[in-house]
């Protein structure tokens, strides 16, 4: 069987850097039973295998991609993705890109998470992996007691969504959602729909369609509405020039933007901005 193999082994370069968060330095941790955690850029060369660990891991993918061995099989685990390693069972991790940035959390052997990560899938796609990874270099700075309790709060709120299995049932809707909030992120990129395409792991056509189902809009589409709703925005709550908030929202010719916010609004830029100046 797959995985019965694996032997304990830690080959890790130089050039990886970890970060460890325990109870020691944030004692709060253990209110919800989490052991250790972290933050990690790993890089060259990164090899881990266990044999029976001893506690439940989490990992979240925030960027790049590692190969995985379990008794289940190989897989590989992406940016935007969860990976459940349950304690006393076999795993092993291998780099198999440049870089692969994570967040993890060693979780103790106990009924609350072995009933909560039950039915949990191995591998699933997780819209919190980059705030998890803020939060948690928050937390490796933050010396106050008193300044680590609303984020504690949050981390509680993220591992719970996290492990929400019915937000994994739709796992196509998931993936638009992180699409979505990639170009949202990133408004003022020259976005085509093959670029879309590749960041879901889909087809051009399938993801139109599923955009289409989704949204009612094609990719394209729905990329306009966002800038036009941004553009609404900044217009409306900065004193930027309409040749920054072009900028801003993706389009280098600000007649172009001009033309294109007044076929989407009803208005053109500087009057929407008049209005609500006035409002």
């Amino acid at each position: 069987m797959i995985g019965c193999d694996i032997e304990e082994i830690l080959e890790i370069s130089p050039e990886c850097d970890e970060r460890f968060i325990d109870q020691q330095a944030v004692p709060e941790l253990a209110e919800l039973n989490i052991g250790v955690s972290g933050v990690s850029t790993l890089q060259d060369y990164y090899k881990v295998g266990r044999k029976s660990p001893m506690h439940h891991a989490l990992l979240f993918s925030v960027a790049g991609e590692i190969e995985v061995t379990t008794k289940q099989g190989v897989c590989k685990v992406g940016h935007g993705q969860l990976i459940y390693f349950p304690a006393g069972k076999p795993f092993l991790m291998q780099l198999k890109t440049t870089q692969w940035r994570k967040v993890w959390f060693e979780l103790d052997d106990i009924p609350k998470w072995r009933k909560r990560l039950a039915e949990q899938p191995l591998v699933v796609d997780c819209r919190q992996t980059h705030q998890l990874y803020h939060l948690l270099s928050l937390l490796y700075y933050e010396k106050s007691a008193e300044l680590r309790q609303p984020l504690i709060k949050q981390l509680n709120g993220y591992i719970k969504q996290s492990l929400n299995v019915k937000q994994h049932i739709n796992a196509e809707e998931q993936r638009l959602n992180q699409v979505i909030d990639q170009m949202e992120a990133k408004l003022h990129f020259p976005w085509t729909v093959d670029d879309m395409a590749k960041l879901a792991n889909y087809s051009a056509p399938h993801l139109h369609r599923l955009f289409q189902q989704q949204f009612a809009r094609s990719p394209l589409q729905q990329l306009i509405e966002m800038r036009m709703q941004r553009a609404k925005y900044l217009l409306a709550n900065t004193n930027w020039s309409i040749e920054q908030i072009a900028e801003q929202v993706g389009y280098a010719d600000v007649f172009n933007f001009a033309k294109r916010f007044k076929k989407s609004v009803g208005l053109a830029p500087g009057q929407y901005r008049k209005c609500k100046k006035t409002e």
